[in-house]
């Protein structure tokens, strides 16, 4: 499976490879993206979906709320629910100071369970540096993401921990845009939110891993079809081969219609849900000029 290996294109991408090939450089510096609203290219997308006002998100490996942060100052947020087991993290996420940020210091999955997590410390000359964006549920797959991102690795070590992973409980209000992070563990994620997807269809981003077709096959039996967004173009494209490194999630609610319709196979599929949800997304300025260059066509 062909899968990007950056979240960013052009010159950022040369930079990223930059600031990955030394763990130090790479500890500094996403420690000072906490204080901007920097996060990855394909991110921009959300500022794209047709979703309602006051959305409530939830986001599942919250880190050190780089992706939180984002949402909360890109998009009309109710409430973020940050679901982080890394206490370090959880620490740094309550002094956030975003008044609708909810910190729920534990992971999920598809059943409670213990789980072994790990994660490269680095020592530089005896002091430690923990990268615990680097937190992967299976070590061979750290270690091959450590060779592949890092140049300068003699002194990384990993470390192992346990962290208890909980069924998510019961949210009484909707859910309209659902983010997952959490290095391999996706798949479990998405099983474990699956009274929520049927219930309210959210829009989905999801680091793409391994699992990403049986991801994509679980998602599909909910209508729910794989997309890329491109922030040169500023628009979605359904994915064919290469799987970016954040795969959308998407139904067709959460297009805009001209995205809708320029899949030819959709023309002849739109439901009266789907009709709705475009005539809702047009106003009446818009309607009129459109039905006005129809008629003109027409005639």
């Amino acid at each position: 499976m062909n899968i990007s290996k950056t979240a960013s294109s052009g010159f950022f991408a040369l930079l990223e490879k930059i600031i990955r090939s030394h763990p130090l450089i790479y500890f500094f510096v996403r420690y000072l993206i906490r204080f901007t609203n920097i996060f990855e290219d394909d991110a921009h997308g959300v500022k794209y979906l047709n979703l309602e006002k006051k959305i409530n998100v939830i986001d599942v490996g919250a880190s050190d709320g780089v992706a939180a942060k984002f949402f909360f100052n890109n998009l009309d947020t109710n409430k973020i629910l940050c679901f982080e087991p890394n206490k370090p993290y959880i620490n740094i996420l309550r002094n956030l100071k975003l008044n609708n940020l909810v910190v729920l210091p534990y992971g999920i999955s598809d059943a409670a369970k213990k789980f072994k997590i790990f994660y490269p410390r680095y020592n530089f000359f005896g002091t430690y540096f923990d990268l615990i964006t680097y937190t992967f549920y299976n070590k061979k797959d750290l270690v091959k993401q450590i060779n592949l991102d890092f140049k300068f690795r003699r002194n990384i070590s990993i470390i192992e921990k346990s962290i208890n992973l909980k069924k998510i409980k019961k949210i009484h209000f909707k859910i309209s845009l659902v983010k997952i992070d959490v290095n391999g563990h996706e798949l479990s994620v998405v099983r474990g939110l699956k009274n929520i997807l049927k219930r309210d269809r959210p829009a989905l981003i999801v680091e793409t891993d391994k699992n990403i077709k049986k991801i994509e096959l679980l998602l599909k039996k909910l209508n729910y079809k794989k997309y890329f967004f491109s922030k040169r173009k500023k628009s979605f494209e359904i994915i064919k081969n290469k799987y970016p490194l954040n795969t959308y999630f998407l139904q067709n609610s959460h297009l805009n219609w001209f995205y809708i319709l320029l899949e030819t196979d959709n023309l002849n599929k739109l439901n009266k849900e789907d009709t709705m949800s475009i005539i809702r997304i047009l106003d009446l300025p818009e309607i009129l000029y459109l039905s006005f260059v129809g008629i003109s066509i027409i005639l």
